[in-house]
């Protein structure tokens, strides 16, 4: 189960810091979990993915960590989006949000 600081380590270390605070094993987690849940099935990243769902290319730059994990929680409390909730520990979606946070 992950600690209550480690979210807030990642959010705070991006805004504050920058992304290098980040542990480099936190970011590959994220992208893992981000190609295990097929999320580029629908999304664009990193030039390649679908497009049916939005464009992540650059959502660091336009999202915050603490609005993206509302979001994948409950996206349709936080946007009125028709995508399902990211089911996933808290651990992985911390990591899915600093892999997120770092395409700027």
């Amino acid at each position: 189960m992950i600690k209550k600081y480690a979210l807030w380590r990642v959010i705070l270390g991006i805004f504050l810091m920058g992304p290098h605070v980040v542990r480099a094993a936190d970011l590959e987690a994220g992208k893992a979990f981000y190609a295990e849940k097929r999320c580029g099935m629908c999304h664009f990243l990193e030039g390649k993915g679908g497009k049916v769902a939005s464009d992540l290319s650059g959502v660091g730059s336009r999202r915050d960590g603490e609005w993206l994990l509302k979001f994948l929680k409950d996206p349709k409390k936080v946007a009125d989006a028709k995508m399902m909730p990211v089911k996933g520990t808290e651990e992985e979606l911390v990591n899915l949000v600093a892999y997120l946070l770092s395409h700027k």
